[in-house]
């Protein structure tokens, strides 16, 4: 019982762990070991003069580039993360671009007809006074009632001039802050072609690593069996392999930094 109910704990265990790696280069599973480099050192003391040099040469540039790999992966990796959290943040600045500009208009406006909306009412009520009293031929009442209409309707106009303005500044910021929103979208969806381009890249690298796995099993097999011709053919593979990988792991290296600078780019515009 015990043990079925630590199965949910591993496979959430295994889930995160999954997560974590998404989106990142398949790892390199070559792994320069102390027996690792014992099995090559008597494979490569089989070997006469030029040949043990080569083979010593292409084991020390393995563990160069191996070790590059790591660095480079490391790097991409820190490039990548710094990107995603500072693109979360810089589309965050996007949509409250001016935001507060055009809440405050908003509420001067929203503020404006509430206050004015009893001048409207009574100008209302009077107009229709007006018009009733022009029925009874009361000449005296209707003077008084246009004077008063007359000097309301000043007030009125005022008002509704007053709330005209306001709506059409607020319209107006409107109008801009939709602009400065799509400029600022358009400038960052200059990250789109370097993305897709370290998309790209990343898929090389993994059928790379493919082989990469492939060449360590044959160059293991070749040591192991004290095979120099095995052993040359594998190790050349693999140093053939990881050369192409160091080229495209710096391509995604600049790209990753061409999107760091489009997003930085961004945030000055917004700025």
């Amino acid at each position: 019982m015990k043990t079925l109910k630590s199965v949910p704990l591993l496979l959430l265990t295994v889930l995160l762990l999954l997560s974590t790696s998404s989106g990142a280069i398949a790892a390199s599973t070559t792994e320069l070991t102390p027996s690792i480099k014992s099995a090559f050192d008597l494979t490569a003391a089989t070997a006469e003069g030029s040949s043990r040099v080569k083979l010593t040469t292409l084991y020390n540039d393995l563990s160069t580039l191996k070790l590059q790999y790591d660095l480079r992966e490391e790097q991409i990796r820190n490039l990548h993360y710094n990107n995603e959290q500072a693109l979360i943040v810089v589309r965050q600045q996007i949509k409250g671009i001016d935001l507060e500009a055009v809440a405050r208009l908003e509420a001067s406006v929203k503020s404006s007809k509430q206050r004015y909306q009893p001048l409207f009412d009574q100008y209302s009520a009077l107009t229709k006074r007006i018009s009733i009293a022009k029925g009874l031929k009361n000449k005296t009442l209707n003077t008084v009632l246009r004077a008063q209409g007359d000097a309301m309707k000043v007030l009125v106009q005022l008002a509704r001039q007053e709330i005209s303005n306001k709506q059409n500044q607020l319209n107006a910021a409107k109008k801009t802050r939709t602009q400065k929103i799509a400029e600022a979208r358009k400038t960052l969806s200059g990250i789109e072609s370097p993305q897709i381009t370290i998309k790209s890249n990343k898929s090389v690298i993994t059928s790379l690593n493919k082989r990469v796995s492939a060449d360590w099993t044959d160059f293991k097999a070749a040591i192991r069996k004290q095979n120099l011709t095995f052993t040359n053919q594998s190790l050349s593979s693999l140093v053939s392999d990881y050369r192409q990988i160091a080229t495209h792991k710096q391509k995604i290296i600049e790209l990753e930094q061409k999107v760091s600078l489009v997003i930085t780019n961004t945030k000055k515009q917004i700025s």
